[in-house]
């Protein structure tokens, strides 16, 4: 069962047809989640941005980057506090860029605190200031074309994101891009169907690889092996549910792929370091 008000899956547009959001908040926000990309940024006072199990303090001119489907809260620890939200729904490049060009490029913002660079601070000189003033002011004049200039503006944003806050970036947009594009397939497979069995051997006949190759690809690309890869996945989503849902734990360890629960609470505590009901526990205390 969903906590009330605790899930958000479409955009706050005054407008449904344009593919992003922007508004002004200044109260907090529970946990909750979406299928989009949302960018943060604080104007006045002192905000306590949530993400996952982390706290991130957000003053004036600080910026903070949450992915899809990541369980995240707010909370204004001053009175006149105020934050700017985008949010962007993947299909926002899609009229000037194919799909497969624009997941190659998302899929780097993936949930893990290792792959991007979570908050910026912001200054008068920066290119995101002018670009935030810029969104702000076409957002509330909203002169002739204004939906075209602000997607423009959120368009270099994102580039921005992906030349800058890319802590592994010269590995995947270098030498390395061939290799993630070939891996493409097995990782939309796997997005797709984490919470099932799925063969290693399976993954690699996908791309016409032999298993020893397939290994050492995939370990080279996601740094991760194909086993710890998939429990990540799974971590991930059980980390979100036990945020935004009143499931039990022993559901939630079915739901994310577990059939064995007490070997869903070691993975889990070998990955977090607690145990699923003090992660529940320790993110609801954190917003009392």
């Amino acid at each position: 069962m969903y906590l009330e008000n605790s899930i958000t899956n479409s955009l706050h547009s005054e407008d449904s047809q344009l593919p992003f959001s922007v508004f002004f908040y200044h109260t907090n926000s529970s946990w909750h989640w979406h299928e989009f990309l949302e960018l943060i940024y604080c104007l006045k006072g002192v905000y306590q941005i949530w993400v996952n199990d982390s706290c991130i303090p957000c003053m004036p001119g600080d910026f903070v980057i949450i992915d899809a489907r990541e369980p995240h809260a707010t909370k204004a620890m001053e009175p006149d506090s105020e934050i700017m939200v985008i949010q962007v729904e993947s299909n926002t490049f899609s009229l000037t860029f194919t799909e497969s060009m624009i997941s190659r490029y998302h899929h780097y913002f993936d949930s893990s605190p290792s792959n991007f660079q979570r908050k910026i601070q912001i200054t008068e000189n920066d290119v995101l200031y002018h670009l935030f003033g810029d969104l702000k002011n076409e957002f509330v004049q909203k002169e002739v074309a204004f939906e075209l200039s602000m997607k423009a503006d959120i368009e270099k944003i994102y580039v921005y994101l992906l030349r800058n806050c890319q802590i592994r970036q010269p590995k995947i947009f270098g030498t390395q891009l061939k290799d993630l594009i070939r891996l493409q397939p097995v990782l939309d497979f796997i997005e797709m169907n984490y919470r099932k069995t799925i063969r290693q051997k399976e993954m690699a006949q996908l791309i016409f690889l032999s298993g020893a190759s397939f290994c050492r690809l995939f370990k080279r690309v996601m740094g991760k092996t194909f086993s710890e890869y998939i429990n990540a996945l799974r971590i991930r989503e059980a980390k979100r549910l036990l945020l935004v849902t009143n499931e039990k734990i022993i559901n939630i360890s079915t739901t994310v792929g577990y059939d064995n629960v007490t070997y869903f609470n070691k993975v889990f505590l070998r990955e977090c370091g607690l145990s699923p009901g003090s992660y529940r526990k320790n993110a609801f205390s954190a917003l009392s």
